[in-house]
């Protein structure tokens, strides 16, 4: 035996229990791993019930005051919207994998929100609410007629104008400081010419006569459409990252594209503030570079909270390499 046997003897035995620590380590990684995602799973299936016991509340409140006084079309809206949103979170968890993310591209109606929901609150408050109605007798008819303050109806044309003026000219970087600049000083030099006084006293005399059926028409008839369209057919169209493998429908009808997520950039752009921000929440548009002999560049527009996306496209990225359940 030689003066460092004992040592050589040992040094295997040693090995093995380095080994066998760290398969213990990985295992309870793994074992970690699963329970957060049982529980992650868990607390979004609670959210989506409590979701939907919200619009529930909300659509069945509509449907008490209907035989108290008048149905009441805001509270029904907002909660078909949340049973919406609950549809939109469970297909996304349904269709992605689990390891992946998947996001969707929406059409521009999906900013016209404040059009339809401005009407049905205005034909609420009118049917309420007395201080936000005026009555006219209706000579011809014999009867008293109820329509909304001209004020009222005068600030829903305004948001009508701002929202459609923003969802259709895309003002982005120094076009859209030029904008705010020119409106600032255009607005300061009526201050300083008394300008704003004769205008506001004209708009405040217009005789503006619209009623709350008008209103609930003209909800409904923007409203319905937006349900379909950012509920229904914008989930046509989306993007699955995955960590070694991309799929995506660029426009509804057409197949599947399938390529290697290697070499995949992605570059957001989010310029235009009133529309992705404050009509959006947080949304903006994405461009995608692909790689290969087919490469491209793909716009995804108006994908719903992008930091958030792309947030977990970095996250997939680092598992790369790994192999896929």
């Amino acid at each position: 035996m030689t003066e460092n046997s004992d040592f050589d003897e040992d040094a295997p035995r040693d090995d093995l229990a380095d080994d066998s620590a760290l398969r213990m380590d990985e295992k309870n990684k793994v074992a970690n791993d699963a329970d957060k995602r049982g529980s992650a799973k868990s607390k979004k299936n609670k959210a989506t019930l409590n979701y939907g016991i919200v619009a529930a509340i909300l659509i069945l409140s509509s449907l008490v005051l209907s035989f108290v006084k008048e149905f009441a079309i805001t509270p029904c809206a907002i909660g078909v919207t949340i049973l919406g949103m609950t549809y939109y979170s469970w297909k996304r968890r349904r269709d992605c994998s689990e390891k992946g993310i998947i996001f969707y591209s929406h059409s521009q109606i999906m900013y016209l929100w404040p059009i339809w929901l401005g009407a049905f609150v205005i034909s609420d408050l009118i049917n309420f609410f007395d201080m936000f109605n005026r009555s006219l007798v209706n000579t011809t008819l014999d009867e008293t007629e109820v329509f909304a303050l001209p004020g009222v109806t005068l600030f829903h044309l305004v948001v009508m104008a701002v929202v459609i003026f923003f969802t259709s000219v895309n003002l982005r970087g120094v076009w859209a400081m030029v904008f705010a600049v020119s409106a600032i000083a255009l607005g300061l030099v009526f201050s300083v010419w008394d300008v704003w006084e004769p205008i506001l006293k004209r708009l405040g005399d217009l005789k503006l006569y619209v009623n709350s059926d008008f209103y609930r028409a003209m909800g409904v008839v923007i409203f319905i459409p937006w349900l379909f369209v950012v509920f229904v057919f914008d989930l046509r169209r989306y993007f699955h990252f995955r960590p070694s493998q991309v799929t995506m429908v660029h426009e509804i009808g057409e197949g599947e594209k399938t390529f290697d997520s290697f070499g995949v950039v992605m570059e957001k752009h989010r310029d235009n503030y009133v529309q992705h921000m404050a009509l959006g929440f947080g949304s903006g548009d994405l461009s995608i570079s692909t790689h290969g002999g087919d490469s491209d560049v793909i716009t995804f527009r108006n994908v719903f909270r992008i930091n958030r996306v792309l947030k977990e496209v970095s996250k997939i990225r680092e598992k790369r390499g790994r192999s896929e359940v």
